[in-house]
């Protein structure tokens, strides 16, 4: 039996499924071994395996009900439940459109804001003499503001919009086209995890069986996923695909060139 310092270790090196196993034989010797338990929850969550997650924070609160990380946990879980609602609308012919929420949109606008305040401050600094150059005042504005317009707008039509289940089909949207996949065309569907817990990383893979089609790639990591009340979406996909799997990211083959990256 491995203490949970040395558990820590295997999970470290990446060693998911041994850490599940010497983690179990842990827990055997003792049940309440709440550092355990918390570290199988991460485990559970680092992989996309949240119904399990939520039984080991429920079993933590089972021996502590004042347990800081497991409060963090529901509140986090009443979170996701506020965001289906208001994130989330029936569709009338049936099934469920997600809204996304992009990160990018928000971080190309903020800089779109800092250009203008660029350009703004390189006039006043410039003075008169600044102002009589035309070409150099043209180039900044073009480089300051212009640009990063562009890149907003840019962004605002290709980043996901939303994604629609229906019991026919997955459609996933943004604001210039729409990919759709019925449930009999796809080969596969994963939850693929990066290889360590610290820079965790989760994403959403649609694997079609026709390789002429798309393959989709969806990033529904907690901190940067433009997808709101995720638990919820994957719930649904299990739903209509109920052998959703789990794998590493870097055990799956993609068609690069035919490959769309949300």
């Amino acid at each position: 039996m491995k203490h949970i310092n040395a558990i820590q270790k295997i999970v470290d090196d990446g060693h998911f499924e041994e850490a599940h196993l010497a983690l179990e034989n842990l827990l055997e010797m003792g049940p309440s071994n709440v550092e355990a338990i918390k570290l199988k929850a991460a485990l559970f969550a680092h992989v996309g395996r949240f119904d399990d997650e939520e039984l080991a924070w429920r079993r933590i609160i089972d021996i502590d009900n004042e347990d800081e990380d497991a409060i963090d946990f529901y509140q986090r879980a009443q979170l996701e439940d506020r965001e289906h609602y208001y994130f989330t609308d029936a569709l009338p012919s049936g099934g469920r459109r997600y809204l996304a929420y992009s990160r990018a949109i928000i971080n190309t606008s903020f800089l779109g804001i800092c250009g203008c305040m660029l350009f703004l401050g390189l006039v006043k600094a410039g003075g008169e003499d600044f102002a009589k150059q035309t070409t150099m005042v043209f180039s900044a504005f073009l480089a300051t503001v212009i640009a990063p317009w562009f890149a907003i707008v840019y962004t605002w039509l290709s980043a996901l919009n939303s994604i629609s289940l229906t019991t026919d089909s997955v459609t996933v949207a943004t604001r210039m086209k729409k990919t759709i996949l019925s449930w009999q065309e796809i080969d596969r569907i994963l939850l693929a995890h990066s290889a360590d817990l610290e820079t965790s990383r989760l994403q959403l893979v649609i694997l079609p069986k026709n390789k002429e089609m798309p393959s989709i790639s969806i990033d529904i990591t907690d901190h940067s996923s433009a997808v709101r009340a995720r638990r919820h979406l994957l719930a649904e996909v299990r739903d209509h695909f109920p052998n959703v799997q789990h794998d590493a990211s870097s055990q799956i083959v993609v068609n690069l060139k035919n490959h769309l990256r949300f």
